[in-house]
């Protein structure tokens, strides 16, 4: 597809509201797809579905054979109306690339899937450290090329109440030598290059999560249980201990967040309440 045919398309399904990509983004995922060559795709989350129906079209014109796309929840955030990934059958309704849909599932339930996967493509919670889990989660799960790319890099900036430092904390942990930036929608988009010694992933991963973690809820005792079950052969012991500590101190942290807001909301309550009587 030529920028143009992106762009009209695009045009056709997107809504400003959908916080998707955009024709020049879905231009980068095109010419990374053209320079690795994937033969099989997986998209951690897949909300309407319009970049997955454009990932399968260019995973056809590559000759690839299939695109998984997974989402936590089961319904389009900004139409609840709809199911997750309706609009990919809309922009790519081609039967050489097989296009699978899984709803209710996260990167902590790719082993029961169809991988290894030669590209991921990241776009679900922006919250960190969620980016930095999805890439380590993934990563065993990863043939070829090993790349994934993250959209959002400039979140943090544009809509700073979304708290979304994921995408920028890892960007910014990552080796220069394994991370590549598109200028498309001012520098929003990125690559890494996860072909690297198990030793660097690991450093490049704990010094993300050593990051204060902004994930709004918490991450709850489960998905931490679940993240160590799925990686524990994965990753070494002294990761492991390390990752602890990590956790450990951003419960802490939550918990005393949570306690202030509340006396916060308490005293603030109290105040207005005071106020009133004296009127």
């Amino acid at each position: 597809m030529e920028l143009a045919e992106i762009e009209a398309l695009h045009a056709q399904h997107a809504r400003a509201d959908f916080g998707t990509t955009t024709p020049d983004e879905l231009a980068y995922i095109q010419e990374t797809i053209r320079t690795y060559k994937p033969r099989k795709i997986l998209e951690i989350g897949t909300a309407s579905g319009l970049t997955t129906g454009f990932l399968a079209r260019f995973l056809e014109e590559v000759g690839g054979d299939s695109v998984t796309s997974i989402d936590s929840e089961d319904v389009f955030f900004g139409d609840h109306r709809k199911k997750v990934g309706y609009l990919a059958s809309a922009i790519y309704d081609g039967q050489s690339v097989r296009t699978r849909i899984e709803a209710g599932k996260s990167s902590l339930d790719l082993a029961g899937l169809d991988g290894p996967w030669d590209l991921v493509f990241v776009d679900a919670s922006h919250n960190h450290p969620w980016p930095t889990l999805d890439t380590l989660a993934v990563a065993p799960h990863l043939s070829g090329a090993r790349i994934v790319i993250h959209h959002d890099l400039q979140l943090f900036r544009r809509f700073p109440r979304f708290l979304g430092i994921g995408p920028r904390v890892l960007f910014n942990e990552t080796p220069q030598t394994h991370r590549h930036a598109g200028a498309a929608n001012g520098w929003n988009i990125f690559r890494i290059d996860l072909s690297m010694e198990p030793v660097l992933l690991e450093e490049m991963g704990l010094n993300a999560l050593s990051m204060p973690w902004t994930a709004r809820p918490p991450l709850s005792k489960r998905e931490v249980s679940r993240f160590r079950e799925a990686l524990r052969d994965t990753y070494s012991p002294g990761f492991w201990a390390q990752f602890d500590v990590c956790e450990k101190q951003n419960r802490w942290n939550a918990t005393k967040m949570a306690y202030f807001y509340v006396r916060y909301a308490a005293a603030k309550l109290r105040n207005a309440l005071l106020g009133r009587s004296r009127a």
